[in-house]
């Protein structure tokens, strides 16, 4: 399944009363369970994404190995992603630049609140990997950076 599939997926499931989906082909699975935050403030879509590679997978698209110098700057909170505090601004980080523990590194918008991400580690960022405007969960992987 690719990403445009899934958000037309997550676009549906967000008009509907629909609380649990599973979907399955021969590139994978994906599972999307709908809840109550525990917190009692709102509800909100918890989802988790299993994908299981067949045989006949291309290996190009198996994952390379990290060094194990490499972290990750994960989603604080279920939003969207974002890389800049405004369609016109800068980016907060590029492919390659350098960021300290604490420095904002995007936002994620979640219920019409822009949440500033910071990151909780210092380094050299070596993947971006999620898509300016792309639905995030949270836990999910934003950034590699090598430390």
């Amino acid at each position: 399944m690719d990403l445009k599939e899934i958000k037309l997926i997550y676009k549906f499931l967000k008009n509907t009363d629909i609380s649990e989906l599973e979907v399955e082909d021969t590139r994978g699975k994906l599972s999307i369970k709908r809840g109550v935050v525990s917190t009692g403030v709102a509800p909100a879509v918890m989802a988790t994404s299993v994908v299981t590679p067949t045989a006949d997978a291309d290996a190009s698209n198996a994952p390379k190995e990290e060094s194990s110098n490499i972290k990750e700057v994960t989603s604080p909170m279920v939003g969207t992603f974002y890389l800049s505090p405004s369609p016109e601004a800068a980016q907060f980080v590029e492919l390659g630049a350098l960021i300290k523990k604490g420095q904002t590194v995007c936002i994620v918008e979640a219920m019409k609140m822009m949440n500033e991400v910071e990151s909780e580690l210092s380094g050299k960022v070596v993947k971006i990997l999620v898509e300016n405007g792309q639905p995030v969960e949270y836990g999910e992987p934003l950034f590699h950076v090598e430390i």
